[in-house]
């Protein structure tokens, strides 16, 4: 199966790590290796690469974003799950940490939060005055797991 990653939220004009983005990506890209997905990774151009990604794809437009095939994708509360949203494409997994994704999330996603309360008081706040928690993140293991069910769900006729 092909696996569409989007780890990374837009850089802080501090230059500081987005506290949206999550710590666990190159873990995760071997774990879904080790069972044969095809991972794919989109991101603005400078984007890092997440380590054992197949294919990388930096700064295409949204035109061309959305002829890209895939199964599932696992992102970042960034633009991802939201441009999904608008052009009413299939719904994937989506890690939030301090954002409230009652607020931002979608009912087509799986929308994974570890505790309420790592969410930051003032949700409509700038970014950039937020430190970078990494323990307010759920797992790899239990992002494995929500893909196994959304996969299950959506290949099963």
């Amino acid at each position: 199966m092909k696996i569409l990653i989007s780890p990374f939220s837009a850089k802080l004009p501090s230059g500081i790590r987005n506290p949206k983005n999550w710590p666990h990506f190159a873990e995760l890209v071997q774990m879904l290796k080790a069972q044969g997905h095809e991972v794919i990774q989109i991101g603005v151009l400078g984007e890092d690469r997440v380590e054992g990604v197949d294919q990388f794809i930096q700064g295409w437009p949204l035109r061309k974003l959305r002829e890209l095939e895939w199964d599932s994708y696992v992102s970042v509360d960034n633009f991802w799950p939201h441009y999904c949203h608008m052009e009413r494409l299939k719904g994937g997994i989506v890690i939030f940490g301090m954002s409230d994704p009652q607020v931002f999330g979608y009912p087509q996603n799986i929308n994974l939060l570890k505790s309420r309360a790592y969410l930051r008081p003032f949700q409509f706040s700038h970014w950039f005055d937020v430190s970078y928690n990494p323990d307010a993140f759920v797992t790899p293991e239990t992002v494995m797991d929500a893909l196994h069910g959304r996969l299950a769900t959506t290949t099963t006729p």
